[in-house]
């Protein structure tokens, strides 16, 4: 019985949610290619669901992050350059939440930005 409840109290805060930290964040720049095929779709609907890679880079200020994500064409971002949005990370990846929604996107590179302002 003892056993039973130290493996439950052992594995309450293995189940618990990771509080995220959200930090502004300023896009740098930001593009999308072809990820599979370079051949060109014939009609909107294949335009559509044609896969992109996005890449985005972003200036968190401590932090500086090359985020990716691979989508169809209508599931890009669309962030335009000096766009604000917040990030959180979790992990190897990163959390970007823009106009009220909330996007993960795999961390490509990270590296240290400038240091905050004191």
């Amino acid at each position: 019985m003892r056993l039973l409840l130290l493996l439950a109290l052992l594995a309450a805060p293995a189940n618990a949610k990771k509080e995220l930290k959200w930090v502004p964040a300023l896009v740098e720049s930001s593009s999308r290619q072809l990820y599979n095929g370079g051949s060109s779709p014939g009609t909107f609907a294949e335009a559509t669901l044609q896969s992109v890679r996005e890449s985005i880079y972003l200036d968190a200020g401590a932090w500086l992050y090359h985020v990716t994500q691979i989508v169809t064409t209508a599931g890009t971002l669309r962030l335009r350059d000096g766009a604000r949005v917040e990030v959180a990370e979790d992990g190897k990846q990163l959390i970007i939440r823009v106009d009220g929604k909330q996007h993960k996107l795999h961390i490509e590179e990270k590296s240290r930005g400038k240091s905050p302002a004191k």
